[in-house]
């Protein structure tokens, strides 16, 4: 496996990332709303007068999710195959090195620091909320269930690009 390829590829991936959620965002800030602390969402929907979309909403994100995790394992796959990945073996390593990354930078970079700081970005009504944007380990409390289905997408990314190239 190529380092510099890894490498390039890593950057790559979190500053689209970076892009896709700031992108998702503008066009709508509903797009994330299961990620923040229930607090801020109580108030979002109080706030904004959404209460009647709120379960409509959940059932909407969790497809999104599942759109999003379905996609990454793909684009994992053929990143496995870039960075020259041969083995089962190796593209699972490599793959858990890509969701860590993301990982760390959805969590320490966007949600502690940008998401935390930025009032421009926080959801419409929340902007005053400082102490709930500011719950660092409500972040890393929401990934530890997906753990597992990490694992999966991992699993499933070096499958595939082993039986694709």
């Amino acid at each position: 496996m190529n380092p510099v390829i890894i490498f390039i590829e890593i950057i790559i991936m979190l500053l689209a990332f970076g892009f896709l959620v700031f992108g998702m965002l503008y066009i709508s800030p509903l797009t994330f709303i299961s990620d923040y602390p229930p607090e801020i969402q109580e108030v979002y929907y109080r706030t904004q007068r959404k209460e009647a979309t709120k379960k409509k909403l959940t059932v909407a994100m969790k497809m999104k999710k599942l759109v999003a995790l379905i996609a990454f394992m793909f684009l994992f796959a053929w990143m496995l195959h870039l960075a020259g990945a041969e083995t089962f073996a190796e593209g699972l390593l490599l793959s858990y090195a890509y969701i860590l990354c993301l990982f760390a930078w959805d969590t320490f970079f966007l949600d502690w620091v940008l998401f935390a700081n930025i009032k421009r970005i926080r959801l419409p009504g929340t902007e005053h909320m400082e102490k709930e944007y500011h719950q660092k380990w409500f972040h890393v409390k929401v990934c530890l269930p997906m753990i597992p289905v990490f694992a999966a997408v991992g699993a499933l990314s070096a499958l595939l690009m082993i039986w694709i190239w």
